[in-house]
C-alpha cells in the first residue's frame, strides 16, 4: 500500500474521530484544569464557603459585599509564594483579586468539606 493511500485512511479515521468527539462532548461542560492555580480555584468553588468573624466585620465596615468575595474566589489569582500548602488537614491559600478588585486579597483555608475565608487584605 503506497503512502498516499495510507495517508487517506489516516485522515479519514482522524475526521471520524473528530466528529465523534464534537458530537458527544458538545453539550457537556467538559473542562480540564491543568494548572495548579485552576485546580485550587475549581476545588474551592465546589465547596461551601464560610466567613470568619473578622471578615464579616470587615464586610460591614467597608463597601465590599459577599459578591466581591465570590468574584475573587471564582476569578482570582492564587499566589503560591504567600500560600501555605503543607499544613494538615487544611491548606491555606492567598488569593488576589483581578481588575477592579486588584487591591483586595483573601486568605482562604481550604479543608476537605468546606473553604473558610480567614482574612481579607486590602492594600
Amino acid at each position: 500500500m503506497d503512502f498516499i493511500k495510507r495517508l487517506g485512511f489516516y485522515m479519514g479515521g482522524f475526521a471520524i474521530g473528530l466528529v465523534f468527539l464534537i458530537f458527544f462532548l458538545s453539550g457537556k461542560r467538559a473542562q480540564c484544569n491543568w494548572f495548579p492555580e485552576d485546580r485550587v480555584i475549581a476545588d474551592i468553588g465546589k465547596k461551601s464557603i464560610r466567613l470568619s468573624p473578622e471578615v464579616r466585620e470587615n464586610l460591614k465596615n467597608r463597601e465590599l459585599d459577599t459578591l466581591s468575595i465570590q468574584m475573587i474566589l471564582k476569578y482570582g489569582d492564587v499566589d503560591f509564594a504567600k500560600s501555605n500548602t503543607d499544613t494538615v488537614p487544611c491548606n491555606r491559600y492567598y488569593i488576589n483579586g483581578r481588575q477592579e478588585l486588584a487591591k483586595t486579597a483573601l486568605i482562604v483555608t481550604n479543608c476537605e468539606r468546606y473553604a473558610r475565608v480567614e482574612k481579607m487584605v486590602i492594600e
